[in-house]
């Protein structure tokens, strides 16, 4: 899902940073995604979503996310940016809120298309039901997310970001104004 929302902010103009079309996507790698570390506060339609993520080491991210719907956790995402052989992965796992699953589902893979101060563009690999999952940028702390899957002409998630503090508290029913 997530993922897809994936979504945060992304530090414009930041030094040695990959900047660029699709065709230079290969030379970005996980630690082009430092900004996305730490805590992230999005809001759905009648949803309220939470993403923290590690710092970059080893080529490799960790994230974790969860959607909360009138205040009550609703689903679990765990999700890892890999640097590899093919370019920069994006790997994630739903589970349900319990942890009562008894097999670890088939993971999610996205592949970074885009590469930009201002936008990122993860492409769902072949047979994949995410078709794109986009992050707008519009500041270092705030951005918006779009997910397309594959058999829909809309998208069918739009989240706004927020980055906060670890510590701040949060209300996890969404605003009046976001509710339909």
């Amino acid at each position: 899902m997530l993922v897809l929302l994936l979504a945060a902010p992304f530090a414009a103009g930041v030094p040695g940073a990959a900047q660029g079309s699709a065709g230079d996507v290969a030379t970005v790698k996980v630690t082009d995604f430092a900004w996305m570390t730490g805590r992230w506060i999005g809001r759905l339609q009648n949803a309220t979503a939470e993403q923290i993520c590690s710092t970059p080491q080893s080529g490799e991210m960790l994230c974790l996310f969860r959607i909360f719907i009138q205040g009550q956790p609703v689903m679990y995402e765990l999700y890892t940016l890999y640097d590899t052989p093919r370019g920069l992965e994006l790997r994630s796992l739903n589970f349900p809120t319990d942890l009562t699953g008894k097999s670890v589902p088939e993971p999610l893979l996205l592949i970074l298309q885009k590469y930009s101060d201002k936008e990122v563009v993860f492409a769902g690999a072949p047979g994949a039901q995410v078709e794109t999952s986009t992050l707008l940028r519009d500041s270092p702390a705030t951005m918006n997310g779009i997910i397309m899957f594959r058999d829909q002409k809309e998208p069918h998630i739009r989240v706004r970001w927020e980055k906060v503090a670890y510590d701040a508290k949060v209300d996890y029913n969404p605003p009046a104004e976001t509710r339909r």
